[in-house]
């Protein structure tokens, strides 16, 4: 074991919106997509990737209609459209997907949501929010993931819930153990949040169906900083039930060695208050760098929720995280540091 080092806290990674971000990096089934001549970019929250090269990567073919500004993209016997400037994602038909942001034109490219084209041809997406890493898996049969949708009887699609797991890669019995556990996981929050997505949808239809948007729940378990010693499971959550997306984060580490839960005393040196000392002088760096994204009791409020803070393993570092609004507004999304260890 080692120790985290303290000193190193302001030069490190941190996740606040008024701060640049890494350049964002696509995987589609772990190989990596190049984006020659346009990045991705995030609008209000929501990455757009170029439209032919997220589709071809996907194994999709994608024309453009340029009189009507639509874009169809046939994958097997499936056909998805959008247009430019409209919200709706069509499916064979249907209405499938309500984009937050809508495809646009930039650059002279058009430029499409990720996870609207991932939940569209029922793929998966996960999201590094630390690194700025997407990964999308197609294969749902063989990765153990799970997507449902909720319709109406009127055909409606209602809700979608969708969970993705990138697991442990180690063949051993405890990574065997600690997957079986995730995906048990995953099974159990999908019948939890299928129950309760279809109620609340079914009401909300039934009440106004004019103005009705599609719920959704996006659960990404994703597997940081596997080590023979280590592994962290992170999973965040996308919620939406009308009015405002609700985003989480969280965190398990186990010990690759036995399956077991690990505390961060068993994978470093420090004593818990040296952690605490550390962690409160990370967050207040953080603080101190961009006050006005933050309330402006931020240090009290981290005192009295110090509970809240989670930390995960990734690569050669740990990384401290809040989940939106405990100190900072729900817009400011998780606020993060991390410390070599």
């Amino acid at each position: 074991m080692k120790k985290i080092i303290l000193g190193s806290v302001l030069a490190l990674s941190i996740a606040v919106p008024a701060l640049a971000h890494p350049p964002i990096t696509v995987y589609v089934d772990q190989q990596e997509v190049v984006f020659a001549d346009q990045a991705p970019v995030i609008v209000d929250d929501r990455t757009l990737v170029p439209m032919r090269k997220i589709f071809e990567a996907m194994d999709a073919h994608v024309t453009w209609d340029e009189p009507s500004q639509t874009i169809t993209s046939t994958r097997g016997s499936d056909v998805v459209t959008m247009t430019i400037g409209e919200k709706q994602v069509y499916k064979n038909g249907k209405g499938v997907y309500t984009m937050d942001v809508p495809a646009q034109i930039m650059q002279d490219r058009t430029m499409v949501p990720i996870r609207a084209v991932a939940v569209a041809f029922d793929a998966n997406v996960a999201w590094d929010g630390i690194n700025y890493i997407i990964s999308i898996s197609t294969d749902s049969a063989n990765s153990g993931n799970i997507s449902k949708q909720i319709h109406a009887d009127d055909g409606t699609l209602l809700a979608t819930i969708s969970l993705s797991y990138t697991p442990l890669i180690s063949n051993s019995t405890a990574a065997d153990k600690i997957n079986k556990s995730v995906y048990d996981q995953m099974s159990q929050k999908a019948s939890v949040m299928t129950e309760r997505l279809e109620t609340a949808a079914k009401a909300a239809y039934a009440k106004n169906p004019t103005s009705f948007q599609p719920y959704y729940y996006m659960g990404t378990y994703q597997a940081k900083g596997e080590s023979s010693d280590f592994a962290s499971v992170v999973l965040e959550e996308r919620t939406f039930m009308g009015g405002t997306e609700t985003k989480t984060l969280s965190a398990d580490t186990y010990n690759m060695k036995t399956g077991s839960d690990a505390a961060l005393t068993d994978i470093v040196t420090d004593s818990k208050k040296e952690i605490e000392t550390l962690v409160k002088k990370g967050f207040s760096a953080i603080i101190d760098q961009n006050p006005a994204a933050f309330y402006s009791d931020a240090k009290d409020r981290l005192d009295k929720n110090f509970d809240d803070v989670g930390f995960y393993l990734d690569k050669n570092a740990v990384v401290f995280y809040l989940n939106s609004g405990i100190i900072a507004p729900e817009s400011a999304g998780v606020i993060a540091f991390s410390v070599p260890r």
